[in-house]
């Protein structure tokens, strides 16, 4: 076997794990108050989301069209909490953010793991890239 790099640095800057935290923290605001805007104000323009049934979004309008509607619709009555698993960072101003989320529903309850690649730019993060996998 050859060696092989090790390309993620822990995350150590306490301030930036701060606001990724808050990012989070707003999806998960969001999506319980049914607040398309809440929800999608983290994600930058050119976007590109999974959702768990595989469908690929691609930009923020497409995003926040799709969170518009399903949040008025097939999860009125759902909540959920979302907690950051690990962050790390394989360069400067990029963040690998894994996440559990926990979804409670009028049948019951499931969860989903997810990734989020957040970006700095001009000293804010944006989340460019975010994937959510039912956990069976």
């Amino acid at each position: 076997m050859t060696d092989r790099p090790t390309v993620y640095a822990p995350f150590a800057a306490e301030r930036d794990a701060r606001d990724l935290q808050q990012l989070i923290a707003q999806i998960e605001t969001g999506f319980n108050q049914k607040n398309a805007a809440v929800l999608d104000g983290p994600f930058s323009d050119d976007a590109v989301v999974i959702v768990p049934d595989g469908t690929i979004l691609r930009g923020w309008r497409n995003l926040f069209d799709y969170h518009t509607a399903r949040l008025a619709g097939p999860v009125t009555g759902w909540t959920t909490r979302i907690e950051i698993l690990s962050i790390s960072s394989p360069a400067p101003d990029l963040a690998i953010l894994h996440l559990r989320q926990d979804t409670t529903t009028p049948q019951g309850a499931f969860a989903n793991h997810g990734t989020v690649v957040a970006v700095k730019q001009d000293g804010t993060w944006w989340i460019s890239a975010m994937q959510n996998t039912n956990v069976a």
